[in-house]
């Protein structure tokens, strides 16, 4: 089951797409790719942590994508995301 697909999410997904495609393609498959019920945090959680490392990525913060590698390795820690889905989001960031 992905990350459910809510206002708040779409429209942090349009901000996201108007500042970088590419970053917002990402999070969709990110988003599609997560099993949301396999994590203690709430949903609405779980999408604000993966729009504001997005954000990060999109806006070429300093460290970005260290922060995001950290974040889908505890996320792959709770079952969520397998290791190889985590790699392969993090290298594409």
């Amino acid at each position: 089951m992905p990350l459910p697909v809510t206002p708040t999410y779409e429209r942090g997904l349009r901000d996201l797409r108007a500042l970088s495609p590419e970053t917002a393609e990402l999070a969709e498959r990110i988003a599609l790719d997560l099993q949301p019920q396999m994590l203690a945090t709430s949903t609405e959680t779980l999408e604000a942590q993966l729009l504001d490392h997005l954000q990060e990525v999109a806006e070429q913060q300093t460290r970005c994508v260290t922060r995001l590698w950290d974040w889908l390795n505890a996320v792959v820690s709770a079952g969520a995301l397998t290791p190889p889905q985590a790699a392969a989001f993090a290298c594409e960031a």
